[in-house]
Order: structure tokens, then sequence, then C-alpha cells
């Protein structure tokens, strides 16, 4: 009996190690872009009628195919640092927004909450980069 629970206990163990566990990855050919633009002080550009300061980035790469059908992320890096914060964020009494429209991105800076005061031009380099992750769509 005992020789019988061990063989049985043998040719289980043979068979579960002998299985091949395959991992399917569909259409992983799809190429993400990632681009790199740096903002100027002086590029800001300010709107007193909805007291938000705003920048358009060129972006050929974001045609009416890609608008339609792939996400566009964008994230910022302020003082061009290395440390990037994902849009739409919130620091220091400044909401950070930005929208996509073919062929360009707009980033907008205005403050928080009902606060009427107007936001501060930054002072310093931004750096922004764009994420266009593609879509099997």
């Amino acid at each position: 009996m005992k020789k019988s629970i061990l063989l049985l206990l043998f040719i289980a163990t043979i068979g579960l190690v002998s299985c091949e566990k395959e991992v399917y990855v569909p259409n992983d050919t799809i190429p993400n872009l990632t681009f790199l633009d740096y903002v100027q002080p002086n590029e800001w550009q300010y709107n007193s009628t909805t007291q938000t300061y705003s920048v358009n980035i060129p972006a050929s790469e974001i045609d009416r195919e890609t608008f339609e059908n792939d996400d566009v992320s964008l994230m910022i890096s302020r003082g061009d640092n290395d440390t990037y914060d994902k849009i739409p964020f919130v620091y220091d009494g400044l909401s950070w927004s930005y929208d996509i429209t073919p062929g360009n991105v707009t980033l907008y800076i205005q403050t928080s909450g009902t606060s009427a005061e107007i936001p501060a031009r930054p002072n310093y380099t931004t750096r922004v980069k764009v994420v266009i992750v593609r879509s099997s769509l």
C-alpha cells in the first residue's frame, strides 16, 4: 500500500513538473512614442479672461488617427530637474492641466480652487514629456 502511494505521488510529481507554461502577449509590436519639449519662461501667454497661463506645443506626431484612437499623456519636470509630475496635478496652489488637438498640445496653469488670484508665471525652464500610447483600434 505504501509503495502504491509513493508510486502515485512520484507519477503525479513528474506529470506536474513536465507542464510547460506559455505566456501569450497579444500584438506586442504596437510602438509607443515619447517626445520632449522645453518651455522657456517667456513662452507662457497670460489670458486675463480665464486668469490662466498657457503654452502651445506643436506636436505633428498627433495626427487625426492618433487623436481619435490613441492615448496622449503629459508629464512635466518643473525646473528641468530629474522629477516628473504627471498632468493633471495641483502643487503649491497651482493647477496644471492640458488639452490636445490634432497637431498640438496646450499646457495650462491656473490657481486651484476658487481663488481669484493671478497665477505666477514660471521663472524656470519646464521640460514637457509627451507620451503617445498606441491603441489597437
